[in-house]
Order: structure tokens, then sequence, then C-alpha cells
């Protein structure tokens, strides 16, 4: 059983444009919260939400909020959480095409979704929250769609060592409107796939190679950067980053 990010969350303020506005994002997320008062008493090592004069009156594990910032402040809250108590699993959904659509759960909690401008930069944000949460697994699951840009992000994250799986994304993204992909990105972070072990046949780009090189210098702690034919071979599956790394002469602590 995933344990949960937090046993007791509140929201605790008079502004009830922001209690409801805060207890549709967090229910949103799966973070069930309760509403109480900033009068009622709540354990002192639990979390809640308020406005910011609530915060500094009342003290505690307050989260200072305002109703324009609502999801920006929980989403920076829940990666401090994560930072405190490293997720089990880490499960991404990723929208394929030229601009993947991203989704990012954390324990069965909704992190956040997004729309990234390339597949360099959908890559990055996987790479960069895994390096901050350090997970248990990480499960990436591809939306079957697109299958130039899902085959590539299906071999840059099988080289990256994570779990993935094709997702059959039939009516996830329906129209095109703006966050779309990241509203698709959802559901199939949501749905299971079928699992796939075996790299397919798409030559990574010198930019792509680039930044595989960059990611070696950080798994490596800046030690060393993996040479353009072992990129390449990461790339085609032919090495994990892991092993490249190894090669090169870096061992692990």
């Amino acid at each position: 059983m995933v344990r949960p990010i937090v046993n007791r969350l509140y929201v605790r303020t008079d502004d009830f444009r922001l209690a409801h506005r805060l207890l549709s994002e967090l229910q949103g997320r799966n973070l069930p919260a309760k509403q109480v008062s900033p009068s009622q008493v709540i354990e002192a090592d639990a979390y809640w939400f308020g406005t910011r004069e609530e915060v500094e009156s009342l003290g505690g594990r307050g989260v200072a909020v305002d109703a324009e910032s609502v999801e920006e402040t929980i989403s920076t809250w829940l990666l401090s959480r994560q930072l405190e108590a490293p997720p089990q699993q880490l499960v991404v959904g990723i929208d394929p095409g030229p601009r993947p659509g991203c989704a990012f759960f954390s324990d069965g909690v909704l992190m956040g979704k997004r729309e990234a401008d390339s597949i360099e930069e959908a890559l990055n944000s996987i790479v960069d929250l895994v390096a901050h949460t350090q997970p248990g697994q990480v499960l990436v699951r591809i939306g079957h769609g697109s299958p130039v840009h899902r085959d590539r992000l299906l071999n840059r994250t099988l080289a990256l060592g994570y779990h993935v799986e094709i997702v059959n994304e039939h009516r996830t993204s329906s129209g095109q409107r703006r966050h779309a992909h990241g509203a698709a990105a959802l559901k199939i972070a949501m749905m299971s796939g079928k699992a796939v072990h075996e790299q397919r046949a798409v030559e990574a780009t010198d930019g792509e190679l680039r930044n595989l090189q960059r990611i070696s210098r950080q798994r490596s702690k800046g030690q060393l950067t993996i040479s353009l034919a072992a990129a390449r071979n990461v790339a085609r599956g032919n090495l994990t980053m892991e092993e490249a790394l190894k090669d090169a002469g870096y061992e692990s602590s």
C-alpha cells in the first residue's frame, strides 16, 4: 500500500473563495483535506493552508496562499514534502508529439501537469524531478499516438533506466485546445499500458546525444562526460546510462 504524503491536511481560512479553490485543487490531486475555521484547534503537526495573515497569526505548519496562486503554491509545497520523504513510485504520463504533454503522480498524488516546448524539455523535466525526489521506482506511461515522437520518447526513457508502458490513448486528447496535451497526459498516467523492454529503431539527433552527455555529467556529479559514441549506444538501447558511465570509469558510491 502506498504511504500518504500527509496524514492530516486542512484548509483553515475564513476566505470562502480561497477555501473553495483550495479544496477543489487538493481534491483534483487526490489529496483529501478537511475545511475548518481559523478558530478551530488542529493537531500541532498537521499541515494547513490559509491566507498569509492567518498563517502569520496562527503559526504551526501553515502554508500561506492566495486565491490566484493556489495551483503553484500546492505544487511547490508538494515538492518540498517529497524532498523530506522520497516517494515509493513516480508515475509520469506523456502525450507524445513535438510539444509533449506531461503529468506527474508521486505515490498517487498529482504533482502537476504541463505542456513542454520540445521532447528535450519534457525529458529534462522528468530527469530533474527524479533527481530532486529520488523515487524508489519510475514508471513512464507514453500514449501510443504520434509514432516518431512516441518512439523517441520510449527509447530515451528506457535508456535512462525507467520502466516504460505504451498506453492506448484513444479519447484522451479531444480537440487541440491550449493545455489539452497536459490534460491528455494526466489521463495517460492513470491508465495501465503494455510494458516495453526493447528500444525501437529511431536515430538520435545531435541535440539528443549532447543531452545524454549532459545527463551523464549530472549522474556522475560532474566527474565525467560519456563520449558521443557511448551516448549513441545509450540512445539506441545498447547500453544503459549506468553501464555507459561504468565503462567510462565512473563508480557510483
